[in-house]
Order: structure tokens, then C-alpha cells, then sequence
């Protein structure tokens, strides 16, 4: 969203990603302003506080990571949600 990854977004993917058995993360890749937070920075995704901690406003690059058995899956529906601008509009 314009704003960012704040409470509402957060939630959602905190939603999504406690869908799936797999360990699900937000990494910080690159940030378009300055902000606290260092690239490398590693957010659980089930954990709405970790992905807020990350204060990553718009335009920040995000990786998602996951491992087990339904890894590919929660990564693709972590992305879909980022996609998809969180159904907002």
C-alpha cells in the first residue's frame, strides 16, 4: 500500500502465512528512503509485531522465505497478497 507494510497489511500476511505449516519470512532487501531498519533484516511472518518492526514503507524490496513441507505454496500466497496490494484499492 502507499503507506507501507503498517497494521492492516501486516495482518493479513500474518493471516496468510499462519495458513501453512512451513517458516515463513519477510527479509528486508532495500528500502526507497531511510529508515531504521538494515537490509537483511529478517521478519516472521506469522508475527504481526515482526513484520511491523520492519517499518518497510512503499516501494521497500521484500524477499519471502520459507522452509518445509509447504514452503512453495506459502511463499506463493505471501506474494499473491503483495500482488493483489493487499485488496486494497
Amino acid at each position: 500500500t502507499e503507506k507501507g507494510l503498517h497494521a492492516r497489511p501486516a495482518s493479513l500476511v500474518a493471516q496468510r502465512a499462519r495458513e501453512f505449516q512451513s517458516e515463513v519470512a519477510l527479509v528486508l532487501i532495500e528500502s526507497p528512503e531511510e529508515i531504521t531498519t538494515p537490509p537483511g533484516t529478517r521478519a516472521d511472518a506469522k508475527n504481526i509485531m515482526d513484520l511491523m518492526f520492519l517499518a518497510a514503507p512503499c516501494g521497500t524490496q521484500l524477499d519471502v522465505e520459507a522452509v518445509g513441507a509447504d514452503a512453495e505454496a506459502a511463499v506463493e500466497a505471501i506474494r499473491d497478497l503483495f500482488a493483489d496490494r493487499f485488496g486494497i484499492r
